[in-house]
């Protein structure tokens, strides 16, 4: 009696930890990885709150969540500064990346995701989400009802834009046999 109490408690607890384990693995993740600069002699000190704020953003954005949800933590990060020109690059398993650029003289902001392939649908929820927590709460005004689409080149890619009203937004989605490749949220104001 006693061997099968303590065989059930055993049990109970490895499912426990197998339950737990992947949602900590999320977590400590999304923390952990910190770019190191591509400037030489480092990162200047008035750039640093700047850069940490672009980075905690961009982790806590749905292009990030979701690479992580579905490609783990991501192998590498990059960092480039140049001037007023600040760019961020994660490398996830499968060639997949996530980049984000920001030029604060010409006021352009882009977000990048770069994927083999995923559901047309799932991409249009993505960008939409990645809107909202861009310029929140409601977004910039894109028209999501009425994109701009090119037809498929010989290469077969499309690329269908969605525009919006505020800051010149728009919203790009670059597409390979019915599956998007490419996903693209940019603003210039």
């Amino acid at each position: 009696m006693a061997c099968s109490v303590l065989a059930s408690v055993r049990l109970q607890a490895t499912a426990l930890v197998l339950a737990i384990a992947p949602l900590a693995g999320l977590a400590s993740a999304a923390q952990q990885q910190d770019c190191s600069p591509k400037h030489p002699g480092g990162l200047p000190a008035i750039a640093a709150p700047e850069v940490r704020n672009l980075q905690e953003h961009l982790k806590a954005g749905p292009f990030y969540r979701e690479l992580l949800l579905q490609f783990g933590k991501p192998l590498s990060c990059t960092l480039e500064f140049d001037d007023a020109k600040i760019g961020l690059t994660y490398a996830f398993r499968g060639r997949v990346e996530l980049m984000t650029r920001i030029d604060r003289k010409i006021e352009i902001s882009e977000q990048r995701v770069q994927i083999p392939r995923m559901e047309m649908t799932k991409a249009i929820a993505l960008l939409k989400a990645a809107e909202r927590d861009a310029y929140r709460p409601d977004g910039c005004g894109i028209t999501w009802g009425h994109p701009e689409a090119e037809p498929a080149g010989p290469d077969g890619f499309r690329e269908v834009v969605y525009r919006g009203a505020t800051c010149n937004c728009q919203a790009r989605v670059t597409s390979r046999k019915h599956y998007a490749v490419s996903l693209v949220l940019k603003s210039a104001c």
